[in-house]
Parts: C-alpha cells; sequence; structure tokens
C-alpha cells in the first residue's frame, strides 16, 4: 500500500493548460485533496526552491518538499537537510566557466540570486516580467565583489548556465572531473551538486522521518533530475511527454498527475479489500 508520494514540479504537477496558463490543473488539485483524505502523504520533489509552488499558486500546496534536487529538504515546513557551498567551492566552479560563453548562477541561503560575471544576457533572461521569479532578489555584486562583501556567505545551489549545447556539456563533465554530480535542471543550465545529493537521498530523509519503507513510496517526474528517484522507488509515474530516459524507466506512463493519483488511490483499495478477506 502506498503512504508517501513524491510529485515533480515542472512538467509534471505543473503544466501548460489550453489558456497557455502554466498552472496546476483543478484536476490535480482535486486528486491531490482525495488522495491526501484517504490518508495518503503527499509531498514535493523539485528543482525550485521549497516555498515556490505555496507562494505561486497558494498555501494550500504547502507540502513537505525536497528542494533544489536535494540540496534543501523541509518537513512540516521546517528544514531538516541542507546541502551548501562556501564561498570558494563556488569560486572553484568559477573558474572552470573562465573564457566560455556561460555564466554561474549562484543561490543564496536567503532565495537571493548572485551572477558571478553578472553577464547582462543572463540576468535578463531571469528577470522576464512572463516568468514567475524563483528569486527573492538579484544582488548587484559579481562573485568576487560578493566575496569582499559577505566572506563567510553560503549557497545552496550553484548552476552552470549556458545557451550553446555543446559548451553546457563540456562544462557539466568539467564539474565531474572536479568530483561533483553534475543534473541537467534547466533546458540551458546544469546544478551542481555535491555526491550523493539528488531527490532520492532527500526523499530518503522524508521517508525516514515519517517512518515510511520505500515499498511504500510512489514517485511521480518526468525530467532528467527524477532519474535518482525513479531508480530509488519502484511505484514511479511518468507523464507520457517526459523525457525518453525517464520513460525507459517508470513502471507506469500516465497523462498527468491526476491519472497517476487514481491509479494508487484505486491500488490501495484493492489491497485494503484484500487485507480483509
Amino acid at each position: 500500500m502506498i503512504r508517501l508520494i513524491f510529485c515533480d514540479v515542472d512538467g509534471t504537477l505543473v503544466q501548460d493548460n489550453d489558456q497557455g496558463e502554466y498552472t496546476i490543473s483543478v484536476e490535480n488539485l482535486q486528486e491531490i485533496n482525495k488522495t491526501m483524505n484517504s490518508g495518503v502523504h503527499f509531498a514535493l520533489a523539485t528543482g525550485r526552491p521549497a516555498d515556490f509552488v505555496p507562494r505561486t499558486y497558494g498555501r494550500q500546496f504547502s507540502f513537505d518538499t525536497v528542494a533544489y534536487s536535494g540540496a534543501y529538504v523541509t518537513a512540516s515546513q521546517k528544514l531538516i537537510y541542507e546541502s551548501v557551498f562556501t564561498l570558494e567551492e563556488a569560486r572553484h566552479i568559477h573558474a572552470v566557466l573562465e573564457n566560455q560563453p556561460a555564466e554561474l548562477l549562484c543561490i543564496t541561503n536567503q532565495n537571493d540570486y548572485c551572477f558571478a560575471d553578472r553577464k547582462q544576457e543572463y540576468i535578463d533572461e531571469f528577470s522576464d516580467p512572463d516568468n514567475v521569479p524563483d528569486h527573492r532578489e538579484i544582488l548587484p555584486w559579481t562573485l568576487s565583489e560578493l566575496t569582499r562583501r559577505k566572506p563567510e556567505q553560503t549557497f545552496v545551489s550553484l548552476v552552470i548556465l549556458a545557451h550553446q549545447p555543446e559548451i553546457l556539456k563540456q562544462l557539466a563533465e568539467q564539474a565531474a572531473r572536479l568530483g561533483y554530480d553534475p543534473v541537467m535542471t534547466r533546458h540551458d543550465g546544469i546544478s551542481v551538486m555535491k555526491p550523493g545529493v539528488n531527490k532520492a537521498s532527500g526523499i530518503q530523509k522524508i521517508a525516514a522521518l515519517n517512518h515510511v519503507p520505500l515499498y511504500e513510496i510512489a514517485v511521480l517526474g518526468d525530467s532528467i533530475n527524477d532519474l535518482e528517484m525513479f531508480d530509488l522507488i519502484e511505484e514511479s509515474y511518468a507523464m507520457e511527454k517526459s523525457n525518453p530516459e525517464i520513460l525507459a524507466r517508470a513502471k507506469y506512463i500516465v497523462r498527468d498527475v491526476a491519472e497517476a493519483l487514481r491509479r494508487i488511490q484505486e491500488k490501495n483499495r484493492e489491497e485494503q479489500e484484500m487485507s480483509k478477506c
């Protein structure tokens, strides 16, 4: 019986509707409520910050969250785990980008953005008024300037940005040689993760806190940064428009979150009926 569900956000819980709005469908919301009312715990696993969904779509979406692809984990709206980068580590990764058409986005623990070289094309992309912002503030300093102003500053996420796929791939390989795990979290961005930090490790932390074994967990996703949680959890549901690698690893392929939740509820009911026999 499934007792705990982890759902990805972009492309999974949040999708474009018929009006072109990037939102959570009424059908998804209804099935989430039904699932939770049946006693199943619903949580999020996302590359976004922990407060993105409730801040953007309403406080009714304040779930336990594996945020920043595993680097920041909350339960009962409290921080239970955080993986941080020091300024020295950020500068080490920044050195890889020297003389490359790329930028390093350094996200502080306060969810402020520092663009290491303050390249305007990347700042403009994240300042687009048509996009829902992840950040609280874009800092007016380069990484070097921030180092002088706040030498104790730490970061919860470092993202290598490059518009050319071949450059992004090359930089990801260099980050891996430095001992980090590069994970694609944007079409033009690679999140640099510390070894062993990913959505799967975050799931294990929340599961342990709730005393839920892995075989009583289901995961829903669509993207490359969902691979680790699909490898960890057998009961996996991929959206039908998912990345091919996700489709290949998923146990089930569904149209949307609502369909996955209906299937989980039905399987739970069947198991409950069988247990009565």
